[in-house]
């Protein structure tokens, strides 16, 4: 006998629009461990007028595996359901770790707004299924640190990459943060538009730099520091000969927090127990030569700065400079400057 189970079928919607409508089902509310039975699946076309045979959704499944490479797989046993067996799609744009990891690195940048971050992870939320997003409900902290508190910062910022796209200069007012309450910040430049060429964003430490040429030499800015960020301008960008012979994205020597500064090989000697320390700092590639039995050297290019000293000097005799003989006496007159503070007057 033949099958008439389509005269019964409603023809409002075309097989294509029916199985996208299918495919958007599935991926909104199945995933492993939660799959949707054959019912839910067609109660839920029905909302929207479309009646279908059991053969017709078996065919409209395999057409949107076939055309929308979405792997949907058949679960026999479905938690909570006796008898019954539902599909799931085993293949997501994003795995849930993926999706946590995404939302756990917005929540924890230092740069953002709390109320942008909230705002990202609800975007980041919707590109999940409903099951899912459920375990995406989670706010991480900024350990120890102030958030930003400029919601319009990070819009700003797009104009940074907008002006490096096209090869324009921008403007901003920098600041410094002051213990003055009336007049919280200071601006460099005497308050006037500092105009550079922007070469590269960089993230450090949950803060976002802006690494651009001042028409002398190549400098860091805290993105979160700079006020009424321009639109790109006409003027073209200067510095690509400079860029070139100084890429950031080239091995160069090791920067602390962003200061630059005059660049020396220098030697280190660890005790053993620093070994989590260096490797955090120079990666897990830096080599390591054995000492003693307890000791080891290591010798990498750094842009000598302040944080630089403050680094070794928070690793107290776990850590000596032993060359270059002006790095050590930078490192000296650091520790003097230090303990002076403390001398009794």
């Amino acid at each position: 006998m033949a099958n008439t189970d389509f005269l019964h079928e409603d023809r409002k919607y075309p097989p294509g629009e029916r199985q996208f409508l299918l495919y958007q089902y599935l991926l909104k509310n199945t995933c492993k461990g939660h799959a949707a039975t054959r019912k839910q699946i067609l109660d839920y076309l029905a909302t929207y007028g479309i009646v279908i045979s059991v053969n017709t959704l078996y065919a409209d499944l395999e057409a949107i595996k076939a055309t929308m490479k979405l792997d949907v797989q058949f679960d026999p046993h479905i938690r909570g359901v006796k008898g019954a067996g539902g599909y799931w799609v085993a293949n997501p744009a994003f795995e849930p770790r993926e999706l946590r990891m995404l939302v756990d690195g917005i929540q924890s940048l230092q740069f953002i707004t709390q109320s942008e971050a909230r705002k990202i992870t609800e975007k980041v939320k919707e590109l999940a299924d409903i099951h899912t997003q459920r375990t995406l409900n989670r706010q991480a902290f900024v350990s120890n640190r102030v958030r930003n508190t400029n919601d319009a910062v990070v819009k700003e910022a797009d104009r940074i990459y907008q002006a490096i796209a096209e090869d324009k200069q921008i403007g901003f007012r920098y600041f410094h943060y002051t213990p003055d309450k009336q007049k919280r910040k200071e601006y460099s430049n005497k308050g006037e538009k500092i105009f550079v060429s922007p070469y590269a964003l960089l993230w450090s430490k949950g803060n976002l730099y802006l690494y651009a040429y001042d028409g002398k030499i190549f400098r860091y800015y805290r993105v979160d520091r700079m006020d009424g960020i321009s639109k790109p301008r006409l003027a073209k960008r200067e510095g690509k000969e400079e860029f070139k012979t100084n890429d950031i994205t080239r091995p160069r020597a090791k920067v602390f927090d962003m200061y630059r500064g005059k660049e020396y090989n220098v030697k280190i000697r660890f005790h053993r127990r620093a070994a989590d320390q260096v490797i955090e700092q120079f990666g897990d590639d830096v080599m390591m030569i054995p000492d003693d039995e307890t000791h080891f050297t290591i010798t990498v290019p750094v842009e000598i700065s302040p944080p630089f000293f403050a680094w070794v000097a928070t690793l107290g005799r776990m850590a000596k400079i032993l060359s270059p003989e002006p790095v050590v006496e930078k490192m000296k007159q650091f520790i003097q400057a230090a303990a002076d503070m403390y001398e009794d007057e």
